[in-house]
């Protein structure tokens, strides 16, 4: 049985100063519709919460591997790197009862 070919990442993270390219498609969108039967598998639906506020910024500093098993995470699901972080984070202080 062979393994299965993992996408490439690269090239979708910009070196710093490299000029923006014209057009770059957006997860989620496709040229062609995509047929009920080769949909992709419904993400899991969050609880309906009252909107925070105000939102905070914050740093997070990670190591490369760190950074790059985070990437694979967010893109083998369809998440961003803020909605992973976020639900950890929640997971955690729920965990501790904070």
């Amino acid at each position: 049985m062979s393994a299965k070919a993992t996408p490439s990442l690269d090239g979708f993270i910009q070196t710093k100063g490299a000029s923006r390219p014209d057009a770059m498609q957006q997860r989620g969108t496709s040229s062609s519709p995509t047929p009920e039967s080769e949909a992709p598998p419904a993400m899991p639906v969050r609880p309906a919460q009252a909107p925070e506020p105000r939102a905070k910024a914050l740093t997070l500093r990670l190591s490369e591997s760190q950074y790059q098993r985070l990437r694979r995470f967010a893109f083998d699901r369809g998440l961003s790197h803020q909605d992973v972080l976020e639900q950890a984070l929640m997971d955690l202080l729920g965990r501790s009862g904070s």
